[in-house]
């Protein structure tokens, strides 16, 4: 009875701590595997808050047809490889977080442009817009685990299907602690402008988000995960860029 005491008031005192924005401060390990980025093995660029803007003389604002692309902004990950990143503060399963998402992924996809190209005045015709289809995204499969001690991770087996790396591609004037829904789908986005995918992401700056909920063991069952301070990216097949990962939290005042 003291135990489960004990473990009750240790679980309360993470739900009282303050709200910290916080981001993966820690590269663990990394190992690349096959079919990587050539010249995107700086795991360091993974740490920190995503980017906002891409530097130099071709940079500019990072939007979702305007993904990071330097070797500064993100690091590789190919088939076989993988990525642990850890948190100073637990990332924490917290039920009020939006659509239940506790920390998200960002990486370099961006939206294709299907306006006509005019190569009189080298700008599209009209305002940019999509049909909902991605370049620079990951084809293949991603397993992401979670840890609380950095020794035993659970695989968060996610029910919407797509790999890190794909949609949605991040808007830097977005919030990187607040997740976009992650039940939207590329069709959603047939049509959009820059505007009108703002809108569906509802202040968020997208990426790919993940519930502590999802959390299963080897035999595939469910666990209870209330916080972690360690995730990792396996790459399955394809390959994954990623340029940070947010801790999702509860404004004040939310309820």
């Amino acid at each position: 009875m003291l135990n489960r005491v004990l473990s009750t008031l240790a679980l309360s005192s993470l739900f009282a701590c303050p709200v910290l924005a916080q981001y993966a401060d820690t590269v663990v390990s990394y190992n690349p595997g096959a079919g990587y980025a050539r010249g995107f093995t700086n795991a360091s660029s993974a740490l920190g808050e995503p980017s906002r803007v891409t530097p130099g003389v071709f940079g500019g604002p990072v939007d979702p047809f305007d993904p990071a692309y330097l070797p500064s902004q993100l690091v590789s990950i190919g088939a076989g490889g993988s990525l642990t990143l850890s948190f100073s503060h637990p990332i924490l399963n917290h039920p009020r977080n939006r659509f239940g998402v506790d920390f998200v992924i960002f990486g370099n996809s961006g939206f294709v442009i299907t306006n006509e190209f005019d190569l009189s005045t080298f700008d599209f015709v009209g305002a940019p817009a999509t049909d909902g289809s991605l370049f620079g995204n990951n084809p293949g499969v991603t397993r992401v685990s979670a840890s609380r001690d950095g020794v035993t991770f659970y695989e968060l087996k996610s029910p919407y299907p797509g790999p890190v790396d794909g949609l949605l591609p991040t808007d830097g004037s977005g919030d990187f602690h607040t997740p976009a829904d992650p039940a939207l789908i590329s069709s959603d986005f047939a049509g959009q402008t820059l505007s009108g995918i703002r809108a569906l992401y509802l202040g968020s700056a997208g990426g790919t988000g993940f519930d502590l909920s999802w959390a299963v063991n080897a035999e595939g069952q469910p666990v209870k995960l209330q916080a972690a301070n360690y995730i990792r990216i396996d790459e399955l097949s394809g390959k994954s860029e990623v340029d940070g990962v947010a801790a999702v939290f509860v404004p004040p005042g939310r309820k």
